[in-house]
């Protein structure tokens, strides 16, 4: 009885510290989520989802310009406009382009620590469609997932 209780308690333990460590955490969900970023015109969110140098000078840019604009106008410009492109959708009826990713098998490697998301991807624009096929490249890093490139 006592060795069932402390293989109870080792399980729980690794559960936890699995969970924690983003373990149970998938590279295709995150590719889902940067689709449903982009339909909704989220593009801190999207920016938010990527890590790579250049995207990094993009996100230094909007900081430098923003803190500029708060200390001229006390208003942050660069927050307003990103936040505007979601509300667009809602008070203009501006839909923009659209996103569908239909994720197909992945590769991880054996710590998943590194992914490629294979995906088929149809955008949608004012009636005209594309299909294309792209891979997704991933890397985990503080627990979660970050696109590093597309191709």
């Amino acid at each position: 009885m006592r060795r069932l209780g402390q293989l109870l308690i080792i399980l729980i333990c690794a559960g936890v510290f699995l969970s924690y460590m983003g373990y149970f955490e998938k590279p295709e969900d995150r590719v889902q989520e940067f689709s449903e970023a982009y339909n909704r015109q989220d593009i801190k969110k999207m920016i938010s989802m990527i890590h790579h140098p250049e995207v990094d000078q993009i996100k230094n840019t909007f900081n430098f310009t923003g803190a500029i604009s708060s200390a001229l106008l006390g208003v942050d410009v660069v927050d307003l406009l990103i936040n505007f492109m979601p509300l667009s959708e809602e008070l203009l009826g501006y839909t923009g382009s659209r996103m569908y990713i239909d994720v197909q098998p992945s590769e991880s490697d054996l710590l998943r620590t590194e992914a490629i998301v294979y995906a088929k991807v149809k955008t949608e624009y004012e009636g005209v469609s594309e299909e294309e096929h792209l891979v997704f490249y991933l890397k985990k890093k503080d627990r979660l997932w970050y696109i590093t490139d597309i191709k």
